[in-house]
């Protein structure tokens, strides 16, 4: 696996050059924003908010921009065509490193969905077992937290019978059914079913990541009124995402559209169901978290997926402008990041 991002490093630097390090870009009439996910649910707040008026409430006029699984992450961000960006926070900490200088300034889900699935008749019962075992991965970015875990295990994704062999994911569970893959990537709000499964989670290994957050560049920043903009962006978008895991397949049929198939109905409802346990309550970035996030992605060496500890990533000036005067504190129940 490679580290960089984007396909070379001259077309990042261009895009740095030409756009971040101009006048600010933040627009005062409108936000746009690069959403991320292969299904509505994993979008479900942004689309609530819009749908039900949270953010006009809030002055805004928000422009989403649907998710393009085929563009590089962040493209839409540093061309200048977005404000903001829903994204992983192991792309973006690779992104910044590799010269796109993003900056957290939220994170909305505070607990991390990726796991692996496993054929147990490939002698998979535990992440002790993966040696020697093909794993499918969507790529894209989301092999990053991957291969942190892979670190932790002492694995190398190398292909030999010592370590484990990666392949691109085929949509669903198929490379399951097909016995192409011993293990493939899913989330937890959106499971593979079936016999004979075994699911892998790995905050056993200390090797949880955080995943969605927002990103933007600088120049975003750039200003009292401009972090006031994204304040109130962020909290439009958490009171969307609260209603859309409170009532699930109200929000489900909301962002379906008319009539939506009942399968389909079902399948994001049951997801939005799972992203309730995951969803930050205010949307505010954890820094222990962070730090335990970033402890996991500079681990294993030669193999590290950050080389050096990131410096300016994250921001708090958007989120404590965000959050009201009492602000409820996240819910610390579940076990921490680890």
């Amino acid at each position: 696996m490679t580290k960089p991002l984007f396909p070379a490093a001259a077309l990042v630097l261009a895009l740095i050059s030409a756009l971040v390090l101009a006048a600010p870009t933040a627009r005062a009439e409108e936000l746009a924003v690069q959403l991320r996910g292969r299904t509505p649910a994993e979008s479900a707040g942004f689309l609530v908010a819009q749908a039900r008026g949270y953010y006009a409430e809030e002055g805004l006029t928000v422009r989403l921009l649907p998710a393009d699984e085929a563009a590089p992450p962040f493209e839409t961000l540093a061309r200048g065509e977005a404000d903001l960006a829903v994204a992983w926070m192991p792309i973006a900490l690779v992104a910044r490193e590799n010269g796109l200088p993003v900056v957290n300034i939220a994170q909305v889900f505070a607990r991390p969905a990726l796991r692996l699935t496993c054929l147990r008749e490939t002698g998979v019962a535990g992440a002790a077992d993966l040696r020697g075992k093909t794993i499918g991965s969507w790529f894209g970015g989301t092999e990053y937290p991957l291969q942190a875990w892979l670190n932790r295990l002492g694995l190398v994704a190398d292909g030999s019978l010592s370590g484990v062999t990666l392949l691109a994911q085929w949509p669903g569970a198929e490379m399951l059914r097909q016995k192409q893959a011993a293990c493939i990537s899913t989330l937890s709000h959106d499971p593979a079913t079936g016999e004979g499964l075994v699911e892998l989670d790995p905050q056993e290994q200390g090797a949880a990541v955080l995943e969605d957050g927002l990103y933007v560049l600088p120049g975003t920043l750039a200003g009292p009124e401009a972090k006031a903009r994204l304040a109130r962006f962020l909290r439009a978008s958490m009171k969307g995402w609260r209603e859309a895991v409170a009532a699930p397949e109200d929000s489900a049929r909301l962002i379906l559209g008319p009539d939506p198939d009942p399968g389909a109905l079902q399948r994001q409802a049951g997801m939005l169901r799972g992203i309730a346990g995951l969803l930050s309550a205010t949307g505010a970035l954890d820094e222990a978290d962070y730090r335990r996030t970033v402890e996991t992605l500079r681990s294993g060496g030669d193999r590290a997926v950050l080389r050096r500890d990131p410096q300016g990533a994250f921001t708090a000036a958007v989120s404590d402008r965000a959050a009201p005067p009492a602000a409820a504190a996240p819910d610390r129940d579940a076990a921490p990041l680890r």
